[in-house]
């Protein structure tokens, strides 16, 4: 129970790594709000925590609308009482060969992977600054943010700025006694990779994805929820500024 009494807001919650944070920190004892666009999924994840004893709700949002988060911290205020952990998990993945890449897919990976993780981001902090108690602020890059390749360089370039906005805001929010980490999953089965990992070779060619990564095998939302619990627990009360990659030795 080493999130009991916390209270935790997780963007992108409805499934894939969100889902699997918001399961992780239920079974440590805290109370959440899950937010996502989609929301049969939200609702249902909500249902599932609360099957693990714990409170939950379910809230419908467009990160990158500032009235929607607005309304989001609101709820959490309402319906918890407050906040001590925010996740910012929603991201989107699109792209193709840069020579025909359409501005459409730029500004929309744009939008949700750093202006919803700045509004997200903001209304959190602001939350904790007005409670005077200090919070965790987890951001969710990418394996992508490191290391890059044809057709995926706006994806990249998104978490990519998400690491640089973790050293920033850690900096500017330790008065505060928040900390800002970021998470950067590698190559997780989640239903943004589904179509990736139907259609990967055959593992035939060592060097072949997924069979390229170290550990053998593709990544699981669990996998990163234990770093998420980590980084939301008491054990990590001195660390902020930095990225961990969970990616099976992929970044090695």
């Amino acid at each position: 129970m080493q999130l009991a009494g916390k209270r935790a807001l997780i963007t992108g919650g409805a499934s894939g790594i969100g889902r699997g944070i918001a399961m992780r920190y239920a079974q440590e004892g805290a109370d959440i709000c899950i937010a996502d666009i989609d929301a049969e999924g939200a609702a249902q994840t909500a249902a599932m925590v609360e099957a693990e004893g714990r409170r939950a709700f379910a809230v419908t949002v467009d990160v990158v609308k500032p009235g929607d988060t607005r309304k989001m911290m609101s709820a959490v205020r309402d319906d918890l009482g407050g906040i001590d952990i925010a996740v910012a998990n929603a991201g989107i993945a699109r792209g193709g060969p840069f020579l025909d890449a359409q501005l459409a897919d730029w500004q929309a990976v744009i939008d949700v992977n750093m202006t919803g993780v700045f509004l997200t981001a903001q209304a959190a902090a602001r939350a904790m600054v007005d409670q005077g108690h200090g919070g965790r602020i987890i951001l969710i890059s990418s394996t992508a943010s490191e290391r890059t390749g044809p057709g995926v360089g706006i994806y990249s370039a998104s978490k990519a700025a998400v690491r640089m906005l973790t050293r920033s805001w850690a900096r500017e929010l330790a008065e505060h006694h928040i900390n800002v980490n970021a998470i950067g999953p590698g190559v997780i089965d989640t239903p943004m990779t589904a179509d990736r990992l139907r259609d990967a070779p055959t593992p035939h060619d060592p060097s072949a994805f997924p069979w390229s990564i170290p550990w053998g095998r593709v990544g699981e939302p669990s996998d990163v929820a234990g770093v998420a619990l980590f980084l939301a627990s008491p054990d990590a009360n001195y660390l902020t500024g930095q990225i961990v990659f969970v990616d099976g030795g992929l970044t090695a």
